[in-house]
């Protein structure tokens, strides 16, 4: 498997970066991981877009999902042309109600699947296995977990600390943690996030390889963030990187 980081900040996006955004490749499939905003635009600098195989959105708050209408447009053209000839397949919640039933509504150009129903069982994509874990955030929100043969991957979303995303996420050789506090802010982790401290921890404690940083403010230095990360991970902690891919192996 392969990452690549479309857009690593939050709430909003600097200068020439993007919101919460990630596309994981096996051979010829293409799954895109939430599509905040300005990820759409970064995702066709690796792939065309007509060649996407299935979106996640995680949970509905616009640095997350904000894309999902210019990716509902460029869907909707490729059909309608004949370029494209499936529906997007597109994991999401179910609530709130608002966007969802908007959302719900596109049958003709997404195939939609509820989050709630998905993390039940295994969901088969090509050579891949998908899972998905609720979260501690401020919204409904489902971490993601992708498997091909032995090898696991982790997406945390948004989230505060709780064992269970230590749970899920354990054994993987990749873990994308959120990052969003540094630990002077950790009163801020109340409204459903970690600070790289716990982000650290996590991936000591999951037993992960390897660990990513991701979802930050524009306004921090992303290596405090990552020096304090380290502080509780034994392994390498890497800050996501826009444009930058990772092998998951």
């Amino acid at each position: 498997m392969k990452l690549t980081i479309l857009g690593c900040y939050a709430p909003y996006a600097p200068k020439e970066g993007a919101c919460s955004g990630y596309l994981v490749q096996s051979d010829n499939l293409n799954i895109m991981l939430d599509c905040g905003h300005g990820s759409f635009a970064q995702l066709q600098k690796h792939i065309n877009f007509r060649d996407l195989d299935a979106l996640v959105v995680t949970h509905f708050h616009p640095d997350h999902y904000a894309d999902i209408h210019a990716i509902r447009r460029a869907i909707a053209g490729a059909l309608r042309i004949g370029t494209r000839k499936d529906p997007l397949v597109v994991y999401l919640p179910s609530i709130p109600a608002y966007p969802y039933n908007e959302i719900n509504e596109w049958q003709d150009v997404f195939s939609i699947i509820p989050l709630e129903e998905a993390q039940l069982k295994d969901n088969n994509l090509g050579n891949l296995i998908l899972n998905f874990f609720p979260t501690v955030h401020s919204l409904p929100t489902f971490g993601v977990i992708i498997r091909k043969n032995q090898t696991k991957f982790t997406y945390t979303s948004d989230t505060a600390w709780d064992n269970s995303i230590v749970q899920a996420a354990s054994g993987s050789k990749l873990i994308l943690a959120e990052a969003s506090l540094l630990n002077a802010d950790i009163a801020y982790t109340k409204k459903g996030h970690l600070t790289a401290k716990q982000a650290g921890l996590l991936g000591q404690k999951a037993q992960a390889s390897r660990l990513i940083l991701t979802h930050f403010w524009p306004e921090y230095n992303l290596n405090q963030l990552r020096i304090e990360a380290e502080v509780g991970f034994e392994g390498k902690v890497e800050l996501a990187e826009m444009g930058k891919s990772y092998l998951i192996q």
